[in-house]
C-alpha cells in the first residue's frame, strides 16, 4: 500500500492559468488540475506516455491537430474520459468557471489488457 496525502503532492501554479497537484508513483503520475476561466494551455504532445483526462467539474475543450495537420476540437464535460493518443494537443477553458479534471499518465504496454484489469479481483471471505 502507498498513500500520498495532498500535502505530499507536488503543487505547481503554472503561468498558463493551471494549478496542478502531482501525485507521483513508480509507474504512473496522477494529476489533479484546475484550469482558470478563459485559459488556453500550451500546445504539446507526448512521445511515449499515455495521457487520460477525466473531467470532474465544468466544460473543457480539447484541441488537437488531425493527420492532415488541421486543427480540430472536441468539447468535454463532467464525467467524460478522454484517452489522448500521440496527437499534438492543448486544453482550453472557454467558460467563466474553473474546470477541474484528473490526468492519468503512464507508459502503455500497447496490449489490450482490459479483460485482465476488469477481472483481477479475488473475493476473500472473512
Amino acid at each position: 500500500m502507498k498513500l500520498i496525502r495532498k500535502d505530499q503532492a507536488i503543487h505547481v501554479d503554472k503561468t498558463n492559468g493551471t494549478k496542478v497537484d502531482y501525485y507521483l508513483l513508480n509507474d504512473a503520475e496522477i494529476h489533479y488540475n484546475k484550469i482558470n476561466p478563459r485559459t488556453l494551455q500550451e500546445w504539446h504532445r507526448h512521445h511515449r506516455i499515455s495521457e487520460n483526462i477525466f473531467i470532474l467539474k465544468g466544460k473543457l475543450v480539447y484541441r488537437y491537430l488531425d493527420e492532415a495537420n488541421k486543427e480540430q476540437s472536441l468539447k468535454l464535460k463532467q464525467g467524460d474520459l478522454l484517452s489522448v493518443d500521440k496527437d499534438i494537443h492543448t486544453f482550453e477553458n472557454q467558460t467563466d468557471e474553473v474546470v477541474e479534471f484528473i490526468v492519468f499518465r503512464y507508459l502503455p504496454s500497447y496490449k489490450n489488457q482490459s479483460e485482465m484489469i476488469k477481472n483481477d479481483k479475488e473475493i476473500i471471505e472473512r
